[in-house]
């Protein structure tokens, strides 16, 4: 008996961008297309590698556990993959130091099972994985220079035009080209309104080293600033080559230092016995620097806000909105994402008509719903640098956070809540549950 074929909704997909979001999109619309094609501006490596153009490839990743076990179910085993390449997989309460608020936290097994790998380990399995499960198609240092449009009115998206001034014809474009997107100038030109965009920026900066250096009783460290009182904070983690990658960071404009002594200095600041420990028996590798990065502000990009919406275009990922690195979303936003397009495909039976402005509109709404966890902080930090008062709106939100990290050192109920909601294993309103909101106001 033959085998079933799925009936696909349309012939070409073409998705501009080869990082996490494009791969995914990848990987979903293989399943609706009779051919997909990942354009990538940058040679791509045949290893785990850096890809030229990511500037914050040298720094921390980490994918959130609600979106590893979305990723886990489209593609099956990559978990177990990245695991024999060495990274470590652990349950982040037991074995990961947190100091929050200026104290450090009780650790206590979780149930949140957490893993630690570079971005280049992660986008070379992934690539892989298109290439090799589905028939996605992916073309590196092709870049795309602008859009195909079906009419003059500019309603429609037909294809790309590429650098060397061909084009390539598709039903439905992806847009997954990161924080920096061509996009808006693209629709502009058009004659589409540009799209506005919300900014929030704390003005923080990454300095990060890659060191040697044998275990410790934990597997990854995190201490996160505190607006506004306290702007310095680090990151540390175990990674695939047994090595530890270690982040200082600062906002508020007090930045790590991108030379050794400095940096040093700065890491020494933050008190923390852990890290402490980790780097006095830790030395850079050798060849490596300091890699600095300073683009971290929150940019959401309000596509579904648009009087009018081409068909036959989508954008997702940090082309949508592209978040302060600090809190660990865009990797987890691009893949959830992904699902949601899934989604909308899944729903289809005749073509993609139809489809892109519904799509723009809902993923715009998960993006904003993943800002307003680092949104807050990062105003509170605009203000303290404008030596202004904060809006009255936004001081029972300061007031409320700061005595919830407060409750975190002697709660552990508080503490794994908490752990969920960051690992989006648990809505934001969770923590303003009755429950919660009493502990706040009793102060116990």
């Amino acid at each position: 008996m033959p085998e079933h074929r799925q009936k696909k909704l349309g012939g070409r997909a073409v998705i501009i961008g080869a990082g996490i979001a494009g791969l995914v999109a990848a990987r979903v619309l293989a399943d609706h297309f009779e051919s997909v094609v990942v354009l990538e501006a940058a040679s791509l490596p045949s290893t785990a590698r850096p890809r030229r153009g990511v500037a914050q490839a040298p720094h921390q990743h980490g994918l959130l556990v609600g979106a590893a076990c979305e990723l886990q179910r489209l593609f099956p085993g990559l978990r177990e993959e990245l695991s024999s390449d060495g990274a470590p997989l652990f349950d982040f309460g037991l074995r990961t130091s947190m100091t929050v608020a200026g104290r450090r936290l009780a650790r206590a097994p979780m149930d949140v099972t957490v893993q630690a790998f570079t971005r280049d380990l992660l986008e070379w399995r992934l690539r892989r994985r298109v290439l090799t499960d589905t028939s996605a198609e992916v073309r590196d240092q092709c870049r795309v220079e602008g859009l195909v449009w079906g009419d003059a009115a500019a309603s429609r998206v037909v294809g790309v035009r590429l650098e060397d001034g061909s084009t390539l014809g598709t039903d439905l474009v992806v847009d997954a080209s990161g924080r920096f997107s061509s996009l808006p100038d693209w629709l502009e030109s058009a004659g589409h309104p540009r799209p506005t965009e919300k900014v929030t920026d704390a003005d923080l900066a990454y300095a990060t080293m890659t060191m040697e250096g044998p275990s410790q009783d934990f597997d990854a460290l995190f201490q996160p600033y505190n607006a506004p009182e306290q702007p310095r904070g680090g990151f540390a983690a175990r990674l695939e080559h047994g090595n530890w990658l270690v982040t200082l960071f600062g906002a508020g404009g007090d930045h790590p230092p991108g030379e050794p002594d400095g940096w040093w200095e700065f890491a020494a600041s933050l008190d923390n016995p852990d890290l402490d420990k980790l780097l006095a028996n830790a030395t850079p590798v050798p060849g490596s620097r300091i890699h600095v990065y300073r683009r971290t502000e929150n940019r959401l990009t309000r596509y579904a806000q648009a009087g009018r919406w081409p068909d036959g275009l989508v954008a997702l990922g940090d082309s949508v909105a592209a978040y302060n690195p600090a809190f660990a979303q865009g990797m987890a936003v691009a893949v959830l994402g992904a699902r949601l397009l899934a989604d909308h495909l899944a729903g289809r039976r005749h073509g993609v008509d139809g489809l892109a402005r519904p799509f723009q509109r809902q993923i715009t709404r998960l993006a904003h719903k993943q800002w307003i966890t680092t949104a807050g902080d990062d105003l509170v930090w605009q203000y303290h640098a404008r030596r202004e008062p904060l809006p009255l709106w936004l001081r029972p939100v300061v007031w409320y956070k700061g005595r919830l990290l407060r409750l975190m050192a002697t709660d552990q109920g508080i503490q794994g809540l908490f752990v969920n909601v960051f690992h989006m294993l648990e809505p934001l309103t969770a923590l303003a549950g009755p429950r919660v909101i009493a502990k706040v106001l009793l102060g116990r």
